[in-house]
């Protein structure tokens, strides 16, 4: 079954978007073939799905040597916010669960803000742990949360 924990094997779920095959067509599902990405250790689509102006704060070295070093265990789906296909945003919240290099079970709790932009979805940002929602957060006013420089109002938020 998918490292995803949809109820279906591998090739027929994340596999075919992590090989640029098919796209995701939600937020959730670009998170889930995020999660799998990580058990696989692909590390130029977690650098591909990233935002292309949030690419540059991540190093491809590093993302291997954390999910080399892990023991990924499940992925628990909390709750999903927008992120549909004709949405531009979407928010997910997510456990994470695997052993790290000693054995020890941990969690990774984040919230994880996505964006839709010409059709394809994109990881934004994350906010680890916490209760706060982030799409409501943003202001009407305040620069938009893509990165486009614009507002909100003029960009994510119509």
């Amino acid at each position: 079954m998918c490292h995803c924990g949809e109820n279906r094997p591998f090739s027929e779920c994340c596999e075919p978007i992590i090989n640029g095959q098919k796209k995701a067509e939600t937020a959730e599902q670009l998170m889930r073939s995020r999660y799998s990405a990580y058990v696989v250790v692909n590390t130029k689509y977690l650098i591909e799905t990233t935002y292309p102006s949030q690419q540059k704060n991540f190093d491809e070295a590093d993302i291997r040597a954390w999910a080399v070093a892990n023991q990924w265990q499940k992925l628990e789906v909390i709750a999903s916010q927008k992120g549909k296909p004709s949405d531009e945003l979407g928010e997910v919240e997510f456990k994470a669960s695997y052993l790290d290099e000693v054995g020890t079970l941990r969690t990774h709790h984040e919230k994880s803000t996505f964006v839709q932009e010409n059709g394809r979805w994109y990881y934004l940002s994350g906010v680890i742990g916490g209760t706060k929602p982030l799409l409501s957060t943003q202001n009407r006013n305040d620069l938009c949360a893509c990165g486009s420089g614009k507002k909100y109002k003029k960009c994510c938020g119509k």
